[in-house]
Formats: C-alpha cells, sequence, structure tokens
C-alpha cells in the first residue's frame, strides 16, 4: 500500500498513528495521505461524509480543464450571481461587484472558500456535467449535487460528498511528474494513460503543467490557515483547501518538503466540540495539525531508514 519513499514499517506507523488519532478524537475522523500516485496511509478513507467547501478542490481541476481545451479563458468574464449566498467569502458584500474574469472566482472560491464564486464555476460547468467529470478523474465517493448554500436543494435531500480518498486522489493529480510534452488541446496522453477529459489517476496529466501550477498556487495562497498549516515550520510548504459547516471541519492539502509532495485528506464530521457549531476549530483545528505534523515527521523518518 505504500507510496515511493516509504517502507511498509514507516507507512504502518503512520497508519498506527493516524488511526489512534482518529479513536482518541471528539466525533467521526477519516485521513488519507497519498504520495507518487499511492495510498500511504489511511484511516476509514472510503467514508462519504459531506463535503462542504472542500468540494471546490475538484471544481478548480475541473475550470482548469476548460482552459487547457480551449472552451474557457482565465480571462473570461463570469457573471456574479445578482442573488448572493451566505457562508464563506466576500462577495457578498460586494454588491456592486457584477462580474469577475474566471481566474480570480477561481482564487476567491479557494483562498477565502468565497461560495458564490464557487456558484459562479459551478454555473460555468453545469451541475450535471461536474458530477460526471468528477467520476472521471477517479472519484468513487465524491458527488456533485448542488450549488453551494442551496437551501432548497439541501431540503429536497441534495448534497455534496466527498471521502478522504477521493480528496488526496484529487490534489495527488496536481502534484506530478511534469510529462516531456504537457497535455495540450487535443494532444494524446500516453497509452493506456487518460487524457485532460477523464484524468483518472494521471498524476501530472490532468492538466498540462503551465495549468496545473497554477492550480498549486491557488491552493498556496489559502487564507485559512489554522489546520493543516498550524503546527508546520516555514520548511513546508502548504497548499490546502479547507472546509466547515456546523459540526464539520475539514482541510486536505500538499506537503511540499524535502522536494517530495505528500498529501492529506483529514475529514472531520460529527464533531462535539462547542467550537464546531459556530465560526471557530479549536479541537478540530489541533487534530487536522497533529495528523499533518505527524505525516511530515514519519515520512521524514522515512529517508533515514535503510
Amino acid at each position: 500500500m505504500s507510496g515511493a519513499g516509504w517502507t511498509d514499517a514507516v507507512a504502518g506507523r503512520l497508519q498506527g498513528i493516524l488511526r489512534d488519532l482518529a479513536a482518541s478524537s471528539g466525533g467521526t475522523w477519516s485521513f488519507t495521505v497519498r504520495e507518487d500516485g499511492r495510498t500511504v496511509a489511511t484511516v476509514d478513507g472510503d467514508l462519504e461524509v459531506r463535503a462542504a467547501s472542500t468540494i471546490k478542490v475538484p471544481l478548480l481541476i475541473l475550470a482548469l480543464q476548460d482552459v487547457a481545451a480551449g472552451r474557457r479563458a482565465l480571462d473570461e468574464m463570469l457573471p456574479v450571481p445578482a442573488e448572493r449566498v451566505g457562508g464563506a467569502g466576500v462577495l457578498k458584500l460586494m454588491p456592486s461587484v457584477r462580474a469577475l474574469p474566471l481566474v480570480e472566482a477561481l482564487e476567491l472560491m479557494i483562498g477565502v472558500s468565497d461560495n458564490n464564486a464557487a456558484n459562479m464555476v459551478i454555473d460555468m460547468l453545469g451541475v450535471d456535467e461536474a458530477a460526471g467529470r468528477i467520476t472521471a478523474l477517479g472519484a468513487t465517493g465524491t458527488r456533485l449535487e448542488r450549488r453551494l448554500y442551496d437551501v432548497e436543494a439541501m431540503r429536497a435531500g441534495r448534497d455534496n460528498v466527498t471521502t478522504a480518498d477521493d480528496q488526496a486522489l484529487f490534489l495527488d493529480l496536481l502534484t506530478g511528474p511534469d510529462p516531456d510534452v504537457g497535455p495540450g488541446p487535443g494532444a494524446a496522453p500516453p497509452a493506456g494513460r487518460p487524457g485532460i477529459e477523464a484524468g483518472s489517476g494521471a498524476r501530472g496529466f490532468v492538466l498540462p503543467p503551465e495549468l496545473r501550477q497554477l492550480a498549486l498556487d491557488i491552493l498556496g495562497r489559502q487564507q485559512i490557515n489554522d489546520r493543516i498549516p498550524a503546527a508546520l515550520g516555514p520548511d513546508v510548504v502548504c497548499r490546502h483547501k479547507t472546509g466547515e459547516l456546523e459540526r464539520i471541519r475539514h482541510d486536505v492539502g500538499i506537503l511540499e518538503f524535502d522536494g517530495r509532495s505528500v498529501v492529506l485528506a483529514a475529514l472531520g464530521t460529527e464533531l462535539d466540540d462547542p467550537a464546531s457549531r459556530s465560526a471557530g476549530s479549536l479541537a478540530a483545528a489541533t487534530v487536522i495539525a497533529t495528523a499533518a505534523r505527524a505525516v511530515v515527521d514519519v515520512a521524514r523518518s522515512s529517508s533515514t531508514v535503510s
């Protein structure tokens, strides 16, 4: 099960740490760690939970795939919905803003988790089409069923769900390696590997290099940093996306250190600490930060094991 750079013993040690962390923490936790296209450790990684804003990770990939295919342009102006939804973000406070370039909508969708920006992207992609394309990326437990903060859809039982395994997959697709020639529009991927439209498991081929780097840069400009990065030093670069609803705290990210890119997806639901019922995180943030610190420490120990 372990990925490159991990012995079975070291991967097993990380698995045990994450399993114990999940068992000893309030609520229900799932963790998945990937590196170089392989799962290193997973604890209930296939558990389907409400995605909250982590659904924005595959939306980022799909939007940039449309740019790669020539269907959209980064500077294309997208209309801001006239009726703004609540939750995270700044566009709800800026009624004079009627349109934004696609790239700025993506920056807001990820960096400040703007729900209105996310709805702009969903409207561009189409809910049903985007849902099918998320599955084509290789996801098995992620479903896009509605726009963000669509109260009527939620009342009708439609929701966006995901798994730690899928979130780790999405991010791992962005970690490379760069192909010799990026799969631009119409380019054929290597034999047996899917192209831009499908992208299932195709690390480095889900997007051409320049757009893959843009996705990484956008994730690296995340403004909510109380979870995965909280216990990491300046020698670890974190590119990540948070998600939260009442009693839900998620964070999924790429940890870059020592020339490696290790992915961690940490999803917490049914949380029982009072802070998780409002805008705080506290205990849940500590759980996620502890998991991230363990991933880095154990990964580094693997390089010293002969």
